[in-house]
């Protein structure tokens, strides 16, 4: 870190924005400045870290108290800043031609904190908790232990009856790539990243998008005709165990001769195991149990899949969280453009969502003085039919601040009372 001091002549404005503070858990930092001003001749880039303000450690002040200490230097500001400079890489010998894989660079932490994670809802059926329970408390906001061995349940399905089991072809499995490194930094993320303070405007909004899958996949074609057995001479017992007794149908409590198929512990004939909804037949395909009933995965979806909040039909694909609901991604759409916000930021105006590009252009306010967006937050005035930033309303002249002072006005321009039939 390369720390230096800054000395700018006054009077104000002084040509650049703070951003950060104690209340903000950021460091005080420059986050803009103006073209040509006396922070940007002086030699103050953006990304400096605010280490003092004429003379009195910043560390601990909040942003207006900073904003207030830089106000009350006056004539004169002194600022003791600090810069990160770029480690200087040494050229090494490299013992073997093999080059390295460019890795993608990871998002900094501090973006990832607007999002919340994606989440994968795969339905776990047969396990400690229903399907239905963990959907409910996800749209609920309720929090629940994870099963320890939750990883290693899969979906129910159907257990083949064999007396013996044929030896099962063996395929290598490819290595999980390992976790990517981030590539080091020699910035704050908030110097980096010039979107950084406005990402965290109180009255901005963010969306998640999670996908609802489909809660079964059909069995695979070549495992559908181990399903359904034959029973053997020996037979087997009514739960399908190998315990000398001829096997009972679950269903309908008859005595099962010729073909039948084990589900969930019970056997059955083929044709009685079927939804409880529709009545199709499950002897291929997957299925789902729920509260004793089993279903088909279609009725298993259209039955417990989450509403939309603005077409109240069942969501059964990529699912939009808002505003504490659940919506289709084309039912949640910006209010001017009709375009999908998806996993973007959004402004609500008057119970519409709005894109951040098109609530700018319908709602934004910019300072007449130096042109940036008034964010959220900021201090500002009117005057002169137009909007300013506290510290950017100054006389066209001479500079000076004239916040809750007598001015005059020429073409648009604020002027001090010395200089009010000055030429512009």
């Amino acid at each position: 870190m390369d720390s230096f001091k800054v000395v700018l002549e006054g009077p104000a404005p002084w040509g650049f924005r703070l951003q950060g503070g104690k209340d903000f858990n950021v460091p005080l930092s420059i986050s803009r400045l103006t073209p040509g001003g006396k922070a940007s001749q002086a030699g103050v880039a953006v990304g400096d870290w605010v280490l003092s303000i004429d003379g009195e450690n910043a560390g601990g002040l909040t942003h207006i108290e900073a904003q207030n200490k830089i106000r009350a230097c006056g004539e004169r500001l002194s600022l003791g800043l600090s810069r990160a400079q770029p480690a200087q890489s040494k050229p090494q010998k490299v013992q073997t031609p093999d080059k390295q894989p460019l890795r993608p660079l990871v998002p900094d932490a501090s973006k990832q904190r607007l999002m919340e994670d994606t989440e994968d809802w795969r339905p776990r059926p047969g396990t400690g908790q229903s399907r239905s329970f963990r959907i409910l408390a996800h749209l609920t906001g309720t929090e629940f232990m994870q099963d320890p061995d939750e990883e290693h349940l899969k979906k129910s399905s159907q257990v083949p009856r064999t007396e013996a089991p044929a030896p099962a072809s063996a395929t290598p499995q490819e290595p999980w790539p390992g976790p990517t490194t981030p590539s080091p930094t020699s910035r704050p993320p908030w110097a980096v990243d010039p979107a950084f303070a406005e990402r965290y405007a109180p009255d901005k909004t963010s969306t998640v998008l999670t996908r609802h899958s489909q809660p079964a996949t059909p069995t695979p074609l070549q495992n559908r005709t181990s399903i359904v057995q034959a029973a053997t001479g020996g037979g087997t017992g009514a739960g399908g165990g190998s315990n000398g007794k001829t096997p009972v149908c679950h269903q309908c409590h008859k005595v099962i001769r010729g073909r039948y198929l084990v589900a969930l512990g019970h056997a059955y004939h083929p044709e009685e195991f079927v939804c409880s909804q529709c009545g199709k037949v499950l002897e291929e395909g997957g299925f789902f149990e729920e509260k004793g009933a089993i279903f088909c995965p279609p009725c298993y979806d259209v039955r417990y899949a989450p509403s939309c909040a603005k077409c109240k039909k069942k969501i059964t694909g990529e699912i939009m969280h808002a505003l504490k609901m659940t919506w289709h991604v084309h039912c949640f759409t910006c209010a001017a453009c009709k375009t999908p916000i998806r996993n973007r930021a959004f402004y609500m105006e008057e119970g519409a969502p709005y894109c951040e590009r098109d609530y700018e252009k319908m709602f934004g306010t910019k300072c007449r003085g130096c042109d940036f967006k008034i964010d959220a937050g900021d201090r500002f005035l009117e005057a002169l039919g137009f909007s300013w930033h506290d510290t950017c309303f100054v006389c066209a002249i001479c500079q000076i601040n004239l916040e809750g002072k007598t001015f005059y006005s020429k073409k648009d321009k604020p002027l001090c009372k010395s200089h009010a039939f000055s030429h512009v």
